[in-house]
Order: structure tokens, then sequence, then C-alpha cells
């Protein structure tokens, strides 16, 4: 799909997530590839809202700071607790989040291992706190399967397995996929 193409995708969610004890949550949600962003982009998104479910995670909101997430969760008193980063992340900007945001958890992910490994490799020593940034990344062919099914309406029936360490997700009740999930 070209990156100067906007998508709409609307898409039905049945969620069981082992770890966080969640089975059958259902949820509509609605995500737009903007031009200039690419697939995998959105989708890295997608799973990363699967994976780090919470009914008050955000998707592209607004953190009353230089830097905007590309998910977030705040608590009651509007600060961050959780703070994704998909894709490119500047060291830089990864610093200055970490920094400012001293009591959140950060989350990075990557669309391959390899990448994910360098970066954590250069990231962590830059960092004052590197314990709270966690870094992720799902099998590069799923990502690929995955976004060349996306069209526009979709029904997406998912499992987040024990300990984070899979997810299977079908696609209109017809496409079963699955990776790993791999935290660094």
């Amino acid at each position: 799909m070209p990156h100067n193409m906007r998508v709409k995708l609307k898409l039905k969610l049945v969620l069981n997530h082992e770890p966080l004890g969640l089975y059958g949550v259902e949820r509509a949600l609605i995500m737009i590839k903007r031009s200039g962003e690419s697939m995998q982009h959105v989708m890295m998104k997608l799973l990363s809202y699967l994976t780090f479910y919470h009914q008050d995670l955000l998707i592209e909101a607004r953190a009353d700071q230089h830097y905007k997430p590309d998910l977030v969760r705040f608590n009651l008193r509007g600060d961050p607790v959780q703070w994704v980063d998909c894709g490119a992340t500047s060291l830089k900007k990864l610093d200055a989040i970490s920094r400012k945001n001293y009591e959140t958890y950060i989350d990075i992910v990557k669309k391959s291992r390899s990448e994910l490994a360098l970066y954590k490799l250069q990231a962590d020593p830059r960092l004052v706190y590197p314990e709270r940034v966690r870094y992720w990344t799902f099998g590069r062919a799923f990502l690929d399967e995955l976004c060349g099914m996306m069209t526009s309406r979709h029904t997406l029936h998912v499992t987040i397995t024990a300990e984070y360490s899979g997810l299977y997700l079908m696609v209109d009740g017809a496409h079963t996929l699955h990776t790993q999930i791999v935290r660094l």
C-alpha cells in the first residue's frame, strides 16, 4: 500500500489476553493510516495496543509534551504511566521522554529483532533510567503478512499467550496468523 494513501481501518476486536486474565473482551477500533505513514507503522501500533491492552490505553493521544507517543496511558493526575513508541524513535527523543517522565514505563516497538537489538544496544548506555524502557518486536514475516491483509473493515480474534510469548490472530474468521512476541 503506497505511503501517500490515507486508509481508514474499522476493526472489531475480540481479545483473549492470558497474562492479564482477560477473555472475550470486545472492542471496536478505528485506525487511520495517514498519508506518508507506512502500513507497517499502523500495524505496529495495532499490535502494541493488543499486547499492552488496558481499557485506558489511547492511540495517537497527545501527552502535553514536546513529543507525542504512538500509544499512551495516563494516571488520574493526567501524567503518562505508559508511553509506547513504534518504528523510528530517535535516541534524543527516547532520552527526553525518559528524563521528563520519571514514573513512566516506556515501550519501544520495532519491526525486526535485529533492528530492536541494535537500538537497545545504542539506547541503554545513553539513558539515565534504562530499567524503565522495555523493548519489543514481532515476527517480520507476520507483520508483512498482516499488512497485506488489511484493507478497510475486519474482525480480528486475538490471543496473547501466557508470559507474552506469542500472539495468535484470526482475520475475518478465515486467516490465522501467529508470531512470537520478543522482549529484549
